[in-house]
């Protein structure tokens, strides 16, 4: 555990058992402080709209969502706050090994009280801001929050001190730990159990007789020569789709609620995938009763648009929206839909070109916003009158 000695009376602001080693030629520090500590030593040197030291510009937004997803979650989680320092304002008394002889790699790191200044955030800014206005939040809040501040402040974030100095260096060294890859969507989706929509594409990966053997798991797109329909990221997706439309947004509290009551929404997405798209399309149908095999799908992709992975996207939002404007029985609407012309390439009289998904003779329908959602009221529409 850290320990704080506030006052500049004192010699060290920080001391702290830490981990001493060398990485690209500096020396580095691992420790870790408890939440009170670290919002007492660092100060809040983070402003809105202003690319400072070797930080970018802070988004309040971003920190807000930070602050919140601590105050939700028991068992959160916050990477490491990454700091440069002066090696001139760092100590490091070694501690010995069993047999007495000094350990280089292990020990006491202490900063001095008069340099506290001389520590910079270069990665962590936003965790830093969100940690203390959530420990001013839940102070503020009295009594009816006093058991958690207790219990956060207990709580520690790990912290990785650079001796270096020079700002132009630290300003290297956060664009260097910003090319991280980042994380593939497929693998987002396939991880990341918080998200409704997320377990439902799975579930679906795994009990539907439209998808299972039929999503591709690995990458994040499908390729004209996949046997695949969707990739389980496209899947999740066309879910939320299935659930608001194209507008609209998945609060926090909308997929709380389902995560509530998962069986319901597995159920609604089931429904969907091996009730509606049958219906709605041969190719599907036949997918479902094993006329058509997993092998055909390349060679029967390029001759019908059922197979584009927008196109089942907007049968995601036409489903939505038929039945939330017009009725729960979504029969006519697959009757319309499975009796439209979906060749390539073709003109007016196809039914993506009609409904202004496609200009004739595109391959493809766009997978803009506008395009998937003008093509969804269109199509609602032209089966509403078909109805009649």
């Amino acid at each position: 555990m850290a320990l704080i000695i506030p006052t500049e009376t004192n010699q060290y602001c920080l001391r702290a058992p830490a981990h001493r080693y060398w990485q690209g030629g500096r020396c580095v520090y691992y420790f870790a402080l408890d939440l009170q500590s670290l919002d007492g030593l660092l100060p809040q040197r983070v402003e809105e709209d202003v690319i400072r030291e070797a930080n970018r510009r802070l988004t309040p937004s971003h920190a807000k969502n930070i602050q919140d997803y601590l105050r939700r979650r028991n068992d959160w989680l916050l990477g490491a706050m990454l700091l440069g320092v002066s090696p001139n304002a760092v100590e490091f008394e070694f501690y010995n090994d069993e047999n007495g002889r000094p350990n280089i790699n292990f020990g006491e790191l202490r900063i001095l009280a008069n340099q506290r200044n001389a520590m910079r955030i270069f990665d962590g800014q936003h965790r830093r801001r969100a940690i203390g206005d959530l420990l001013l939040e839940l102070a503020e809040s009295g009594e009816s929050d006093k058991a958690e501040l207790e219990e956060i402040l207990q709580a520690s974030v790990p912290v990785v001190l650079y001796a270096e100095a020079d700002l132009r260096s630290l300003k290297q060294m956060f664009t260097d730990a910003a090319k991280n890859k980042p994380i593939e969507d497929s693998t987002v989706t396939r991880f990341d159990r918080r998200n409704a929509f997320n377990l439902a594409a799975t579930y679906l990966s795994e009990e539907s007789r439209l998808f299972v053997g039929r999503i591709e798991m690995e990458r994040t797109t499908v390729a004209a020569s996949s046997s695949s329909l969707l990739a389980i990221n496209q899947l999740a997706s066309n879910l939320r789709t299935l659930d608001v439309g194209t507008r609209g947004r998945i609060s926090q509290e909308r997929n709380e609620e389902h995560i509530q009551n998962l069986d319901a929404l597995y159920l609604r997405c089931l429904e969907w995938a091996d009730e509606f798209l049958p219906a709605a399309r041969v190719e599907y149908d036949g997918l479902v009763k094993g006329e058509i095999t997993n092998s055909e799908i390349p060679a029967l992709r390029r001759g019908s648009l059922a197979f584009s992975v927008t196109f089942i996207r907007i049968l995601a939002g036409a489903y939505q929206q038929w039945r939330q404007r017009v009725s729960e029985d979504w029969k006519p609407l697959a009757q319309y839909v499975r009796k439209a012309n979906l060749m390539p390439g073709g003109g007016y009289g196809s039914l993506l070109v009609d409904a202004g998904a496609m200009a004739p003779g595109d391959t493809s329908p766009v997978a803009r916003r506008q395009e998937v959602q003008g093509a969804i009221n269109y199509i609602v529409a032209e089966a509403q009158k078909a109805a009649r």
